[in-house]
């Protein structure tokens, strides 16, 4: 198939990508100068700068492309935020523009949930009432009207998230966050993962499905009870209730969007629901916290553990389990959460999957901690090497950096054959010095308190680390 895709934005380079992996010619569409250049750069795809708001642009793109044959055209541009004129101009105009210049073409719009203007808490599928009485949402519904009198299909989106994108967690995590209406329930949710609804439009198009599918996860709740699993998982207060703003770009909305048409066709989203996103995404949690972190505007909720980081051998396990005893907290070990959910040595892991498979099962442990509270967590030593795992380390908790002399490390760690790192030809003693000096800035950057080892005892170490644990989180209370 030769596909075009109109908009190569959070979903449309996605399903460009998907394409192309699966053997497909793929042309995607961008109205921006710097997107063309960036993913000319960076994709095995073409890629053209056309405006499709534009009839003359959209014409001599189909004529430079001509030769290719476009079986199907996917129209996923934005209308960046823009009021109804942009509405018009992108979405009815575009599409006007895309069906002129591609009459062959099997046309796939992607248009969105709020089209259904229901209030009062109704499960929605693709024969429910969708007449809003917003300017916009007519404009979507007129949009809509074009591809599906051109035999084709209409993809109805629920709100989008993904990595470094999640309005809902960002804004719990900034404490801007609030319960809107029903009763202190608030409305409900309707959502997909941006992976879940880039697949979704790679099904229908590929299976060139015509009519109405809504593209919405499994997940029928409100935002109270979202709100409540991910307070739990990120130690946070529930928000507020207030009435609705009836300044909402799309107007206030309760109902719950059914995906069972788009299941039936034999699509299944790779995350139920958000919960499971937060939990299972590799960059999802993590992305949204580092965004906290980088606007600074609101501190970054720590949890009650305390992290110890360091190179292999400084005594993070040892060291844990003594702090641990002293005040009564879990004693985890990250390493330990990665043999045990693997059920195989991390050697092991190391020989068959290589350490980019371990990283990322260190990742996946790391995850698992959310919502953990009450606990010392030894951490294995390059955990920080991956930067999806540093605003979760942050998050977790109290960090602390044991340090020690590389050639203490060596001797620490000779007699030890669950170090893969270590094996190979290269002394130890100069690998570790190596290690440490590539680790050390992050060591750094990370950690709340640094412990020097080498003339403790790890009763003394454990102490230090008690006393400062005390003073930190005592502070953050006040």
């Amino acid at each position: 198939m030769t596909l075009l895709i109109a908009g190569c934005g959070f979903v449309g380079e996605r399903v460009a990508d998907w394409m192309h992996a699966a053997g497909h010619t793929v042309i995607g569409l961008t109205h921006s100068a710097s997107s063309t250049e960036r993913l000319r750069a960076a994709k095995p795809w073409l890629v053209e700068a056309c405006d499709i708001s534009s009839d003359t642009s959209v014409r001599e793109i189909a004529a430079k492309i001509a030769p290719l044959k476009v079986d199907a055209f996917i129209h996923c541009a934005s209308s960046s935020r823009g009021g109804a004129e942009m509405y018009q101009s992108v979405y009815v105009n575009g599409m006007r523009h895309l069906l002129a210049a591609f009459p062959g073409a099997f046309p796939l719009y992607t248009s969105s949930t709020s089209v259904f203007p229901q209030i009062n808490g109704e499960t929605v599928d693709e024969t429910s009432f969708a007449d809003p009485d917003r300017e916009t949402g007519r404009l979507l519904r007129e949009a809509e009207n074009l591809a599906l009198n051109a035999g084709g299909c209409a993809g109805r989106l629920a709100g989008i998230y993904g990595p470094g994108r999640s309005f809902l967690l960002k804004n719990l995590l900034e404490g801007k966050s609030a319960i809107e209406g029903n009763d202190g329930q608030g409305r409900y949710l309707n959502q997909i993962h941006a992976d879940d609804a880039a697949s979704a439009l790679v099904h229908l198009v590929t299976h060139r499905l015509s009519g109405i599918y809504n593209i919405a996860d499994d997940q029928k709740v409100t935002q109270r009870d979202s709100y409540l699993d991910l307070c739990r998982l990120f130690g946070l207060a529930i928000p507020p209730a207030r009435e609705p703003d009836p300044n909402r770009k799309r107007g206030w909305s309760h109902k719950h969007v059914s995906n069972a048409k788009l299941r039936a066709s034999g699509w299944q989203p790779r995350y139920p629901t958000y919960l499971d996103a937060v939990q299972n995404d590799p960059e999802l949690a993590s992305s949204i916290l580092q965004a906290v972190i980088d606007e600074a505007a609101t501190p970054l909720p720590r949890q009650p553990n305390i992290v110890l980081i360091g190179l292999m051998g400084s005594g993070k396990t040892t060291v844990a389990r003594i702090v641990s005893q002293m005040i009564g907290f879990q004693c985890i070990d990250t390493d330990q959460l990665i043999v045990e959910t693997a059920g195989q040595s991390i050697p092991a892991i190391f020989a068959a999957e290589t350490e980019t498979g371990f990283r990322l099962r260190e990742s996946a442990a790391l995850r698992s901690l959310l919502g953990k509270r009450g606990a010392c967590i030894a951490t294995g030593g390059g955990i920080i090497t991956q930067p999806r795992n540093l605003p979760l380390l942050r998050h977790l908790g109290y960090i602390v950096w044991l340090d020690a002399d590389p050639a203490l490390l060596a001797r620490r760690t000779s007699h030890n054959n669950d170090r893969p790192l270590l094996a190979g030809e290269e002394d130890p003693k100069t690998k570790l010095t190596r290690l440490l000096d590539e680790r050390k800035p992050l060591y750094k950057s990370l950690a709340d308190l640094r412990i020097q080892t080498s003339e403790l005892t790890p009763q003394e170490t454990a102490y230090g680390i008690m006393e400062s644990a005390r003073v930190f989180f005592s502070n953050m209370q006040r």
